[in-house]
């Protein structure tokens, strides 16, 4: 281990699309922050999330491994809600989680997530010595939803309208803006003994994209509360379809909220200069509007827009682009390897990697120029160099191309298989006892 070991800092963003990211190609100055970190850092360039959705995504960027596509039918509840928060569990539980590792090499952990996917009840809190749950399922959610709606209507609003706003603003317990927490969060950084690793899961820019005025620039009040009401059911995967005009302003909130999660990394930058960490900044996965007939990421497809990322390491004295495809599977080890030793290497083989949905029905093969994309009988190969959009299966033209990344998807069936069944058979040994 180094001889003194740098502090840590890990910010998920919620769907953030990679394309919204000035430094991977975006022009529009929503991300100022982040590019300058990206400029004075280590930016992946084509990471990409290991699913299209946060329960599918981030277990995984916490573990290093990937879920058997099976995971939700060990899990004996009345709900899908239910088994789905038992298989993450499940997942976090059986691998040592990032938040342990660090712990075992005597780190003091401090977590901080919105997201019921991502809190106590599935098991996210295993590891962190001080961990704020301030999702729907927890004893602080309500403290939270009245200050993010006092932030947004004042001190002592209409009651009626109070109640009315958060309804409207928070809608479920997958919203939270970072002001309202974000003193705790340098109070509780303040209170930890070094060297500490600090998790922030943001969800400013995940819907219903309302943020506060100081982070409106292209979106009105009136606009941001119409594109939440107006655009619900197909962000939230109950309609399939948006009015055009709806659409429009939904992309100026959401760009708002990218604004907002960038001015959260300006000031944690800022605030926590005087403890000099080194901070991994990328989101879980992407968001819909309209591409290939798609809203939100309800719909668990894996074309670029839900699945390339944004992914970076500042802090490290080091200026550099790494263009090769990378999973954030790999974020436990670039950040135990920094903790160990005050630096780490990028994967540059340039292997393909995969991403896929929770129970597996769209697993893909991503390599720089190439995706092979399975989607239960289906396999399209696209050639995302001459067709970024993802319309025109080229597997004919490319066949060499196809079988080899079916060949990887085949050892990633193999892989996650096997893990099912050593899980399957640990757990029947554990239950009946017999050694």
């Amino acid at each position: 281990m180094p001889q003194s070991q740098p502090n840590l800092v890990l910010v998920s963003i919620d769907s953030l699309r990679a394309d919204h990211c000035g430094y991977l190609g975006d022009d529009r100055g929503l991300t100022p922050t982040m590019d300058a970190m990206a400029a004075d850092g280590v930016a992946f360039t084509q990471a990409i999330a290991p699913g299209p959705q946060t329960f599918s995504s981030m277990p995984v960027a916490f573990t290093g491994e990937y879920r058997p596509p099976n995971s939700l039918d060990a899990i004996d509840a009345s709900s899908h809600w239910a088994r789905r928060m038992g298989a993450i569990e499940n997942h976090v539980t059986r691998y040592e989680t990032l938040p342990e590792r660090l712990k075992r090499r005597g780190y003091t952990t401090i977590g901080f997530s919105p997201n019921p996917w991502t809190s106590t009840i599935s098991g996210f809190d295993r590891g962190f010595d001080h961990f704020v749950d301030f999702s729907e399922a927890s004893a602080d959610s309500e403290r939270l939803r009245d200050r993010v709606a006092t932030r947004v209507l004042g001190e002592n609003p209409d009651r009626k309208a109070f109640e009315i706003a958060k309804d409207m603003v928070t809608g479920s317990s997958f919203f939270a803006q970072w002001g309202s927490f974000y003193d705790d969060v340098l109070a509780a950084v303040a209170e930890a003994e070094e060297p500490f690793f600090l998790w922030v899961f943001l969800m400013d820019t995940h819907f219903p994209f309302v943020t506060t005025r100081e982070h409106r620039v292209e979106q009105s009040a009136l606009g941001m509360y119409y594109s939440t009401a107006v655009s619900q059911g197909a962000m939230r995967g109950t309609d399939d379809s948006m009015p055009p005009r709806a659409i429009r302003a939904t992309k100026r909130s959401y760009r708002d909220t990218v604004r907002a999660a960038d001015a959260f990394l300006d000031a944690l930058q800022r605030d926590l200069a005087h403890v000099d960490p080194v901070t991994v900044v990328h989101s879980d996965h992407g968001e819909s509007f309209g591409d290939h007939g798609n809203f939100g990421h309800h719909h668990r497809e894996l074309y670029e827009e839900n699945v390339h990322v944004p992914y970076l390491v500042h802090g490290l004295d080091r200026a550099e682009r790494v263009d090769e495809p990378t999973s954030l599977a790999s974020i436990p080890r670039v950040l135990t390897d920094i903790a160990d030793t005050g630096t780490f290497e990028p994967d540059r083989a340039g292997d393909p990697v995969v991403a896929a949905s929770e129970a597996g029905e769209h697993v893909a093969a991503r390599e720089d120029r190439f995706k092979l994309v399975r989607s239960g009988d289906r396999i399209v190969l696209y050639d995302l160099a001459s067709d970024p959009e993802e319309t025109t299966d080229v597997s004919t033209d490319h066949q060499a191309v196809r079988h080899r990344l079916e060949r990887v998807l085949r050892t990633y069936d193999d892989h996650v298989g096997e893990s099912a069944r050593l899980d399957a058979a640990t757990r029947a040994v554990a239950t009946t006892g017999d050694f």
